[in-house]
Formats: structure tokens, sequence, C-alpha cells
């Protein structure tokens, strides 16, 4: 079972089956049983303008200094 982390407060960590693979707030992997996407750079973009630290399908840093 996947429990919440001490650094993180994303709600993502918290429940047995998470709806994504990564923790947008933090980038840990939450869910395995979810498989991990290809990204391209147009979703990649429009996750930073909302803001999201981490890609919730392949893991990767979109937001720098987090």
């Amino acid at each position: 079972m996947v429990t919440r982390n001490d650094r993180c407060l994303n709600y993502n960590h918290g429940p047995p089956n998470p709806p994504v693979r990564y923790c947008p707030m933090c980038g840990e992997e939450v869910n395995s049983q979810i498989p991990q996407k290809v990204c391209n750079e147009e979703k990649h973009a429009k996750s930073r303008r909302e803001r999201t630290a981490y890609c919730m399908d392949c893991g990767e840093q979109l937001l720098q200094g987090k």
C-alpha cells in the first residue's frame, strides 16, 4: 500500500489506488499499475502553465526550483 510521504501534502500519496502514476507536486511514483506514457512538449507546456511541478504521466520535472 502506498502511504503519504513526509515531505509532500498531495493527496495522491494517500489512497491505495491513486488515479495518476506520478505525484504532480514531488514527482514520486504513486501508482505503478498505471502504464508510463511518452509525453510531448505540447502536453508539458500546458502542464507548466497550470503550475504542475512534475508530469503525472511520465514523471519529468516541469518547473525549475521545485
